[in-house]
């Protein structure tokens, strides 16, 4: 029997930078991670966690969209039993009434 597990990291904030717009170039904003891991060995969310802030406060992406696509494939190589990922980055505070982001899920 294969079977497959799936590491669930839901609501996680820090501050980085990220945006195309100039003020967002300077100051760090916060953004919102949920992730969705399946792996056929274990991962620890910890060491999951911490690769993900890293990552983004070294790369300080232009676009959301840019972070998923970098982040899934850096994640690819550091943990290689990953099988999918389900990743969704939301800005919490760029628009006074609106939670703005966007996700993918992908397949290796």
């Amino acid at each position: 029997m294969k079977s497959e597990m799936t590491t669930i990291i839901k609501d996680y904030k820090f501050e980085t930078i990220i945006g195309m717009l100039d003020f967002e170039r300077v100051a760090k904003q916060e953004v919102q991670i949920n992730l969705e891991i399946c792996s056929t060995s274990f991962i620890d969310y910890v060491l999951i966690i911490d690769f993900v802030k890293n990552f983004y406060n070294e790369r300080q992406f232009q676009s959301v969209e840019e972070s998923l696509e970098e982040t899934s494939k850096a994640l690819k190589e550091k943990f290689s039993s990953l099988t999918s990922l389900k990743m969704e980055i939301l800005k919490t505070e760029i628009l006074p009434n609106a939670v703005v982001g966007a996700k993918i899920n992908t397949i290796f």
